[in-house]
């Protein structure tokens, strides 16, 4: 196995033969049995496209892709090697195998229920390469939680987050949401303590779900490439989120929006990446830009996310031979800003 870096650019240039998982797991059978979330199916559809699409365009790799059955009209790579998943099926069970076929993994998975971090886990005990932060730190951003105490405590801007408890009057509006969860999903707004009493009878474990204050304020993201401490920000991005019966919905994203301060948006990704050095490969930064005190950081995915859809046609940059460059050195990337580019979810 080669890897070869373009001089000029630093990008991935050539690899021999690197034979690689790529485990979308709303599509490869992560609900095999069960309801596709539509919402979440159609975030999938739209990264595992954007990814076989960036990876079939460099040469000397081979791609290996679990499928729903139901999902067989995915356009796929004609090459690529699929594994069809049934409904009686476990694909986590049946992972582990695949994983051994592979040289590499790239999983796009939720954090919800540990599931990233399992395949991380299981990708490591392999000692195969792993197209994804180190297991510790897809463990320590899932748990919300735990995330916001650490980076609060390197000094690093990040919206207040406790346990979801007793809350007193003056403590609304408030949001409450999986300790675990992933996007939206599950959040839902406490306007007042009537709202607050029906959130405590319908949930049965208060201790998994977090609280964080109601802010007011425009959703963005940064996408950014980590590497053991390292960080390069790609793109800024707008979130459109709507709410509807008090739970968001994220309906879509302008990638490489324009920003006002980007210095201070590379320097939030450096001291994020410095507080958790396991971070590596594409990762995904959700803040909320507040007036009072700026950008406040709501939560890291330690994977692809929606703003990766619009990367490459926004920037003019193959983003998966970008991350593939990380493992022989640094990517050299454009210096150019590019253009914004329209991501609408269905």
């Amino acid at each position: 196995m080669i890897i070869q870096l373009s001089k000029t650019t630093g990008y991935f240039k050539g690899i021999n033969k690197l034979k690689i998982l790529v485990f979308e797991f709303i599509s490869g059978g992560g609900f095999a049995g069960q309801p596709l979330p539509p919402s979440l199916a159609a975030e999938g559809g739209l990264m595992l496209q954007a990814l076989l699409a960036e990876l079939t365009a460099l040469p000397g790799l081979e791609l290996l892709i679990p499928l729903d059955e139901r999902c067989q009209n995915l356009p796929l790579p004609a090459a690529a090697e699929r594994v069809l998943i049934t409904s009686r099926q476990d694909v986590l069970r049946l992972l582990p195998e695949m994983i051994r076929q592979a040289d590499a993994v790239w999983p796009i998975a939720p954090e919800t229920d540990g599931i990233l971090a399992r395949i991380a886990e299981m990708t490591s005990r392999q000692q195969k390469i792993l197209l994804l932060s180190w297991p510790e730190a897809v463990r320590l951003c899932t748990d919300k939680l735990a995330t916001y105490r650490h980076l609060a405590a390197q000094g690093i801007p990040v919206v207040e987050t406790g346990l979801f408890s007793r809350l007193n009057d003056s403590d609304f509006p408030q949001v409450i949401k999986p300790r675990d969860g992933v996007g939206c999903q599950g959040g839902l707004i406490l306007e007042n303590a009537q709202d607050y009493a029906q959130a405590l009878a319908a949930v049965e474990q208060p201790a998994p779900y977090i609280r964080q204050p109601y802010l007011t304020g425009q959703a963005a993201s940064l996408s950014c490439l980590c590497k053991q401490g390292q960080a390069w920000l790609l793109s800024y991005n707008l979130q459109h989120i709507t709410v509807v019966d008090r739970r968001f919905h994220l309906t879509g994203c302008q990638v490489n929006a324009a920003p006002r301060h980007p210095a201070v948006y590379q320097r939030l990704v450096s001291e994020v990446a410095a507080a958790i050095p396991g971070l590596w490969g594409y990762i995904g930064i959700d803040l909320i830009e507040t007036t009072a005190d700026g950008p406040l950081v709501l939560e890291i995915n330690p994977r692809l996310t929606t703003s990766y859809v619009g990367l490459g046609p926004a920037m003019g940059i193959n983003v998966a031979a970008a991350v593939l460059a990380l493992l022989a050195g640094e990517p050299n990337l454009p210096a150019h800003s590019g253009q914004s580019v329209e991501i609408q979810i269905h």
